[in-house]
């Protein structure tokens, strides 16, 4: 009985990897989720779900509908103005832009 616990631990292993969603394996994404967890969920709601704590603020989820995802990377280098008082302006660096937009193009799957 022994010799068969290994393999069928792999095998249960192997199963939730792929059962995973996508965005939970791109570790740009995941590199995207931490950034806006730190920096933007005081006032964004971040996940497929729920209101945003600012009423002002957009889900995180509706962005890759109102704008186009892969050109979100270059005008959050460029700089992001405030939109509302209580935003920051602000500017990312490339590799902090283009994880962001890899986690915004993840909550779309």
């Amino acid at each position: 009985m022994r010799e068969h616990a290994l393999p069928v631990h792999t095998a249960v292993a192997l199963s939730l990897l792929v059962a995973l969603p996508v965005d939970a394996r791109d570790d740009s994404a995941v590199r995207g989720e931490a950034f806006a967890r730190e920096h933007c969920a005081r006032c964004h709601a971040l996940g497929r779900r729920g209101a945003s704590p600012m009423r002002e603020a957009p889900p995180f989820r509706t962005l890759a509908g109102r704008f186009p995802v892969d050109d979100l990377a270059d005008v959050l280098t460029e700089g992001v103005d405030r939109r509302h008082p209580a935003m920051p302006d602000f500017r990312l660096g490339p590799a902090e832009a283009s994880d962001l937009t890899a986690y915004l193009k993840a909550l779309r799957r």
